[in-house]
């Protein structure tokens, strides 16, 4: 009789146990991801955009999406592609500077129209890249179009992916 009254007690025990686990992981499956999202918005709003964080994001898109020989736009914030520009005419030998009055003349003009078509050669290797300025678009983000479509790299887009797989809605 002891026995049995050990065991029913036992049962009970370990099946209350196991209620009140599968409830925990039930509310952690709930709470975990809106922490994690928290966390993760929180430190990305804190981390400035530096040259090299613009060169790597760029780079590593451009590999994803597609070799070095294809014809690519790359749509930057105002920010980062002043980042970008600032590093290539770093990296650039200076001119001499004689020259004449039609250098300074001609060199004025193409300014005016810099940016039109979009910057060329602020990537080394990527001839075939150019650069558009898009005011729509936070630090940190960036766009690619090819012949094949768009590749959206903004981070509001990356953010709402993890959270897609932290949810397991994929």
């Amino acid at each position: 009789q002891l026995r049995e009254s050990y065991a029913i007690r036992q049962d009970q025990t370990l099946s209350g146990l196991n209620l009140k686990a599968n409830e925990v992981l039930g509310q952690l499956d709930e709470r975990l991801p809106n922490l994690v999202m928290g966390i993760v918005e929180r430190v990305i709003g804190e981390c400035p955009m530096n040259k090299t964080a613009v060169e790597g994001m760029v780079k590593s898109m451009i590999k994803e999406f597609a070799d070095d020989q294809e014809q690519l736009e790359v749509f930057l914030s105002t920010e980062d592609l002043s980042l970008l520009k600032s590093m290539a005419d770093s990296e650039k030998e200076p001119e001499e500077a004689g020259g004449g009055d039609n250098e300074g003349f001609a060199s004025a003009i193409a300014g005016i129209f810099d940016g039109l078509d979009g910057d060329d050669a602020l990537l080394e290797g990527y001839p075939n890249v150019k650069f558009f300025e898009d005011s729509t678009l936070s630090s940190g983000d960036c766009q690619i179009k090819s012949r094949f479509g768009l590749l959206d790299g903004r981070i509001a887009t990356k953010l709402r992916k993890v959270e897609e797989e932290l949810r397991g809605n994929d």
